[in-house]
């Protein structure tokens, strides 16, 4: 609206926050822009090129002209592709009227509670956890409701708290395993008690999975959909951006109940009409012939883990947790400082940019997020210099006690 010649942003706008990894990330750049060079830890983003043959792919869709609309539920060749890699990676069985094409996980996302979620119903989802997910649920004018992860669990679910949470206005629960920001991944008897929950009230699950690929230590992914034949109240969300190192080209999906589908695609007819087609082939060839690359990448990243692992872990007032899976740290700063404070001095000072805690709920406050998306030289010279941060800041503020 405009008021005394002024324009103002709607109301809707205030139910959103901003990003804190692209404010952090804002930051870091007018740094460099004025010199400095700055060890980026703040952006979930795979520092690979990638597939060749995704990049391919999409060079020849441009040329033999793809470059129109197409289907809003997305092209035929990449839902059925993905219907085989389900079977091949998750070992579910799903049909392609159930997968829906989008720019990306957040879309999905953000379709699904406008689609399943009335105003005034209740959402729960993880804390610490993924900061949009509180901002699309407020966004949809939905309550959210936070449940505790247990840090001194290793950030497994809290159960008690969780079941504490649910009374008859709870439709839904957003889980995400692997974890950003914690690393953690969801024990089998966690996500059945979800199932359970679920079950008992009525409730739809958001299983966001965009880390599905990247576990160390030769774990592998265990999904909510491999634990129940029936997925009637489940939406698995995937991503092309971590897997694949694709954040660029904005490329995900959801696998939906039939009843959701047509909802979803009617938001998407009425906001980006369709992901480009070029696009969408290059995820074709990415699911057909990525499993180099992946293996390729996740060895990589544990490599950094382990190194970066060796030097955090030795830091006198940093609690460090050893991710299962993602290429996060989310350590626990035992000093005498806010996170998100700490994060300020940091980039400041050391040049380091990363995240604070409290940017993922009230139980991240303390701890700090450190992106081990970046080459092994950085993050180790960026690893030794937190610690002498935390050496100085140890000795002007003293250990919590």
């Amino acid at each position: 609206m405009i008021k005394s010649n002024k324009i103002l942003t709607a109301e809707i706008i205030d139910r959103i926050e901003e990003s804190a990894s692209f404010s952090v990330l804002g930051k870091a750049k007018e740094l460099e822009r004025s010199g400095e060079k700055i060890f980026h830890l703040e952006i979930g983003e795979p520092d690979f090129t990638p597939p060749e043959e995704s990049i391919n792919s999409l060079i020849e869709s441009l040329k033999r002209g793809e470059t129109h609309y197409t289907a809003a539920q997305g092209i035929p060749e990449l839902r059925r592709e993905i219907v085989k890699y389900e079977k091949r990676f998750r070992h579910i069985d799903i049909t392609p009227e159930q997968v829906v094409i989008t720019p990306g996980a957040k879309p999905m996302i953000l379709f699904t509670l406008l689609s399943a979620v009335n105003p005034g119903e209740k959402v729960l989802y993880p804390d610490p956890g993924y900061l949009s997910y509180k901002s699309l649920i407020n966004f949809v004018g939905a309550v959210p409701v936070p449940y505790k992860l247990k840090k001194d669990k290793n950030f497994e679910i809290d159960l008690d708290d969780l079941r504490a949470r649910v009374d008859n206005k709870t439709t839904c629960i957003i889980i995400n395993s692997p974890s950003n920001p914690t690393g953690m991944v969801h024990s089998k008897e966690e996500l059945k008690e979800i199932l359970a929950i679920a079950k008992e009230n009525n409730m739809l699950i958001i299983s966001d999975e965009v880390y599905s690929r990247i576990y160390f230590d030769g774990q592998k992914h265990l999904s909510i959909t491999n634990l129940t034949e029936d997925r009637s109240n489940i939406i698995l969300i995937d991503a092309f951006s971590k897997t694949y190192a694709m954040t660029g080209f904005r490329l995900g999906y959801g696998i939906l109940p039939v009843e959701l589908v047509g909802a979803v695609v009617k938001l998407i007819q009425n906001s980006f009409s369709c992901v480009p087609e070029f696009i969408q082939h290059a995820g074709v060839t990415a699911l057909s012939q990525g499993e180099m690359f992946i293996s390729s990448m996740v060895k990589a990243f544990e490599e950094r883990r382990d190194k970066v692992y060796a030097i955090l872990s030795q830091i006198d007032g940093l609690k460090v947790f050893k991710p299962a899976a993602a290429f996060y740290f989310f350590p626990e700063l035992q000093i005498n400082i806010e996170s998100r404070e700490y994060a300020e001095y940091v980039l400041n000072n050391y040049k380091i940019a990363l995240l604070p805690g409290e940017a993922f709920g009230t139980y991240g406050r303390g701890h700090i997020r450190i992106s081990f998306a970046n080459s092994l030289e950085n993050l180790l010279e960026a690893a030794t210099r937190i610690g002498d941060s935390i050496d100085k800041l140890k000795k002007e503020k003293g250990i919590k006690t």
